[in-house]
């Protein structure tokens, strides 16, 4: 068989991410090649789907999997593992009945189930959240977040060990941030919450429009220390967009509103969010400018058609915000990571294979946003596809930086998932990138040295599928030059995720 970097024969490589992984494991010493830094000491978390079905129903989209948690703890160099399934109300409902009992992305649930679900709500019961994306602390608590509830659920950082969702016990739970009267349960939002440089973490709601009432996107606080979501602003809108990433600046929240918009009533009629999903062709991509003081709309600027699915940093300089984003051409990314094939957008090699196909590529973008002349430009930061891009976060997210990471689609004309990680200088416009030959790497997470000062003074960990082999490995890479300096070898695959982060000894 010819083997390239994406397929033996005519099996995909990466389609190993793409299979359920059962196992719940404990391994005290990870068999390592190299050395983890003597100075790294604490816990990689991360997260993402693990079982792509429930009992014979085969889930449609990556999105729709059972969360799992996983746990890369390092001490003295030495690395230990552990993984663990969220134990959502949906991950149990489907153990016990094998079959899907609560809504996901885009698998369809039988609408008198859907009745029931609603009915539980209205009457107090524990929602669900199968919190499959992302990571956050609030007042200490650890939580792993989703698009598809407002509702965190918080777990234990050690054991993985569920603990249950967070119910929130403040006036947004009874009303939007303009004041209406609402039902909680209709929103979605992001997991990508944000952590402002003043220590506030801000996120969004969608309210869809009912009665009266607008479509709207409404913007709030949490206090550090706090479990209390105060408003902060509304912006409405007349049809919701599909918003996985926003930024914050020292002084502003800025917001993507992308040509790729939900219909209202397809959810109504039953279908799925992503079957609710259009792209609006030809209409601008809006970039809303709120003050994170007052709430009031800064600015709002429209730039070419395009889509974000993930942005990189913002920040304040003078009369202008600096908005860099992994920017595509269209809303054909979020189709093309559909596990049926039937669902992915026409035209792909892969026509029965349940695994995505990435055929969009996302490019750096920058854009500075005048806030005075009601002026934005826009330049490419650098000449590569990237996603998953991530900065030193804690010291860097919402003021200026000089660095980020990325994973990516190398300039193999066969690539089709994500085979490359780069770094990039945002000032000089010089990169690197790591990439070998049927592996895919995940998300890169840069943890700085402890007493390091500069922005890159640290290392980079990212999970890697080595598809030859069907397993999966941690590399730690130095942040410049992106050579790995040492690896650590599970026994089995990890599922293809998203997003991780990294919690110090001391819970930071």
């Amino acid at each position: 068989m010819t083997r390239t970097s994406s397929s033996v024969g005519t099996a995909p490589l990466h389609g190993a991410g793409f299979q359920t992984l059962n196992s719940e494991v404990v391994i005290e010493n990870v068999p390592t090649e190299g050395r983890f830094p003597d100075w790294l000491s604490g816990s990689l978390l991360r997260n993402g789907p693990a079982m792509f079905e429930a009992g014979s129903d085969l889930f449609n989209h990556h999105f729709d999997g059972f969360a799992m948690l996983h746990r890369f703890g390092f001490r003295d160099g030495e690395v230990s593992y552990r993984n663990r399934f969220l134990h959502s109300r949906a991950y149990q409902y489907a153990v016990a009945h094998g079959k899907p009992g609560y809504p996901v992305f885009a698998t369809r649930l039988d609408p008198s189930r859907i009745d029931e679900i609603t009915e539980e709500l209205k009457r107090g019961e524990t929602p669900d959240v199968n919190a499959g994306v992302a990571f956050a602390r609030f007042a200490g608590q650890h939580v792993a977040l989703t698009d598809g509830s407002t509702i965190p659920m918080a777990f234990d950082v050690e054991t993985l060990e569920t603990k249950g969702p967070i119910v929130w016990a403040d006036v947004l739970q009874q009303q939007d941030c303009a004041g209406n009267k609402v039902d909680w349960f209709r929103r979605s939002t992001t997991a990508h919450c944000q952590l402002a440089p003043n220590g506030d973490v801000i996120n969004y709601f969608t309210q869809p429009g009912m009665g009266q009432q607008v479509n709207a996107y409404n913007f709030y606080r949490i206090r550090p220390g706090m479990l209390i979501r105060e408003p902060i602003g509304v912006v409405q809108t007349d049809a919701l967009a599909y918003v996985h990433a926003f930024c914050v600046t020292e002084r502003h929240i800025v917001f993507p509103e992308s040509p790729l918009r939900s219909d209202m009533m397809v959810l109504r009629d039953g279908g799925s969010y992503f079957e609710s999903l259009s792209w609006r062709k030809g209409i601008a991509m809006k970039l809303h400018v709120l003050d994170q003081a007052t709430g009031r709309l800064a600015g709002c600027f429209e730039v070419r058609p395009s889509y974000v699915m993930h942005t990189i940093n913002a920040y304040d300089e003078g009369n202008e915000i600096v908005l860099d984003v992994a920017a595509y051409d269209n809303g054909d990314h979020v189709a093309e990571l559909c596990l049926n094939p039937g669902m992915r957008p026409p035209g792909g090699r892969l026509t029965h294979e349940r695994m995505p196909e990435l055929r969009s590529h996302a490019r750096p973008v920058r854009f500075r946003l005048n806030l005075v002349t009601g002026k934005v430009t826009e330049e490419e930061l650098a000449p590569l596809t990237v996603e998953l891009p991530t900065i030193d976060y804690s010291a860097r997210n919402g003021r200026g930086y000089s660095r980020f990471y990325s994973t990516g689609i190398n300039n193999d004309p066969e690539a089709i998932f994500y085979n490359q990680l780069a770094s990039v200088d945002t000032k000089s416009g010089k990169y690197a990138t790591w990439s070998e030959a049927g592996h895919f790497p995940g998300e890169a997470v840069f943890v700085k040295r402890p007493g390091g000062e500069r922005e890159d003074d640290g290392v980079l960990l990212s999970v890697v599928l080595d598809g030859n082999v069907g397993r999966s490995y941690l590399m730690a890479l130095d942040p410049i030059t992106l050579e790995p300096t040492a690896k650590a070898f599970l026994p089995h695959h990890m599922p293809c995720g998203f997003h991780g982060q990294f919690v110090s000894e001391d819970g930071a």
